[in-house]
């Protein structure tokens, strides 16, 4: 795409920039300390020896592994998965996963998370536990729950799913209520066959950001991350900077809400209630959310021992993207929160040389952040290391 293309053009070289960075915290969101932070902005490709790597869903279904510097890419098509090694920036091979059988994956797998060196969460059809031969270790099993001990109901789907390997046999998902259009953090406990349910949206903001007929499936559903750091599980939304942080072990649930001087904290909804709008009149709604603010998930920098998160306002041209609801990015601004490990706001920094790249995928590897670029359907990165 002629975005990406313009953008490895720019980053063909290293910046050195230093800029303002303003602090703050969670506790005293008046009070603003001033400093310097540098960066360094660097492209890499991947060496795919001639394969063709899977890059469809925009590495969505794809996790970078600590244990071993791995990245694993899911190709959804063919039920494999790419193992890309991210020292040596190539391909080393893929592995064929089945959908059916005692080690099937089911037809479709919405979430790959790495648990260990060995080992790989699959969340979709039929969640489990595989090792790196394609083989079953654990399957989780949502709907063999009873009613009485918080069975999932015919109304609700089980939406995204991850595994903390702090907390052996127990898998955490996002479960949206469809007649509700609610959504709720789930706990399912193999061992005991039971389901405990948190709270994650008293704000409603799934329901005020869905777009479409909200009485039945002709809509479109707000982003909703859920991830597995440390020993918490946390999940956040892409038009509201407040998350939700469980910790498992004292079966306690936090929010956390922050305030920005340069963030909108939500996005204000155009539409109201159960609004039929037009594919145009979505495409519009959405365009004007995402030119307020869209916010990515949160991730953890191991190195410095802080949270990272990434937000943008984002800019739409009029060139059509083939398989894309929205045009060419004509131009994003592009924003890192950093938090520290008590989840304390330190404040916000803007990368302006990353102008049209939005939010895609990313992940942080030696303490830089990792962001996806589809270089002429080959794989690269973009790295902005912060110092």
């Amino acid at each position: 795409m002629q975005i990406y293309k313009q953008a490895i053009k720019s980053l063909s070289f290293v910046f050195f920039i230093v800029q303002p960075l303003i602090f703050s915290c969670t506790s005293n969101t008046d009070s603003y300390i001033e400093t310097q932070l540098s960066y360094a902005i660097d492209t890499v490709l991947i060496d795919s020896k001639d394969e063709i790597l899977f890059l469809q869903r925009q590495l969505y279904t794809s996790d970078y592994s600590e244990y071993d510097g791995m990245l694993y890419n899911l190709n959804d098509r063919t039920n494999q998965v790419e193992h890309i090694n991210l020292k040596n920036l190539l391909l080393e091979k893929t592995i064929q996963y089945e959908q059916e059988g005692p080690n099937g994956t089911g037809f479709w797998t919405s979430d790959l998370q790495a648990v260990s060196d060995q080992q790989l969460f699959l969340g979709g059809e039929r969640a489990g536990i595989y090792n790196l031969k394609g083989e079953l270790e654990h399957r989780f099993d949502w709907y063999s729950v009873t009613k009485e001990r918080g069975g999932i109901l015919e109304e609700e789907r089980v939406f995204f799913q991850v595994v903390n390997p702090n907390f052996h046999h127990q898998v955490f998902a996002v479960v949206v209520h469809d007649f509700a259009n609610s959504i709720s953090l789930r706990r399912l406990k193999s061992s005991s066959d039971s389901i405990q349910s948190y709270n994650i949206d008293p704000q409603e903001h799934y329901l005020n950001y869905t777009l479409g007929d909200l009485k039945n499936f002709n809509k479109w559903d707000p982003m909703v991350y859920i991830k597995s750091i440390n020993a918490q599980v946390i999940v956040s939304h892409e038009f509201a900077n407040d998350f939700y942080v469980l910790y498992p072990e004292k079966d306690s649930l936090i929010a956390i809400n922050y305030d920005s001087p340069f963030l909108l904290s939500k996005v204000i909804p155009t539409t109201e209630g159960d609004l039929v709008n037009s594919m145009e009149d979505r495409k519009k709604a959405l365009r004007n959310y995402r030119s307020q603010v869209v916010y990515g998930p949160i991730v953890f920098d191991t190195k410095n021992r802080h949270y990272v998160r990434l937000a943008a306002s984002i800019q739409y041209g009029e060139v059509e993207r083939e398989g894309y609801l929205l045009p060419e990015i004509d131009h994003s601004m592009l924003y890192i929160s950093i938090f520290d490990k008590n989840f304390n706001h330190l404040g916000d920094q803007e990368i302006p040389e990353l102008n049209r790249t939005g939010i895609p995928k990313y992940f942080i590897r030696d303490g830089a952040i990792w962001m996806f670029i589809n270089v002429d359907d080959e794989l690269g990165f973009i790295r902005i290391k912060l110092s």
